[in-house]
């Protein structure tokens, strides 16, 4: 990021891949912020954990109890609650797919 304008910005449900030394770790996301500024960038994520340290059947059930919260949301919540969900699908996707292993 070399020559990047500095700037924060928040980080949305997803799955960051951190590469040290030539080995790549992907991290699963749960929001938070990243920084960028001459020395790097910095996520401070409100939830970090290791794919391959995910319990994919606890978060089967927290998409599902997600879902079922939908019904009591309204508005602009509503819109937000599905966005979060939608990041938490495709986060599942992965997490269950060969691809990531």
């Amino acid at each position: 990021m070399a020559g990047h304008a500095p700037m924060v910005a928040s980080v949305r449900p997803g799955i960051l891949t951190v590469t040290v030394g030539g080995k790549h770790e992907k991290i699963v996301v749960l929001g938070g912020l990243a920084e960028v500024s001459d020395k790097g960038l910095t996520v401070l994520a409100e939830t970090a954990v290791s794919v391959q340290d995910i319990d994919k059947t606890a978060f089967a059930e927290q998409i599902a109890q997600m879902e079922a919260d939908l019904k009591e949301e309204e508005g602009s919540a509503l819109d937000r609650a599905i966005a979060r969900l939608d990041h938490f699908k495709t986060i599942e996707q992965h997490i269950t797919s060969t691809a990531m292993h």
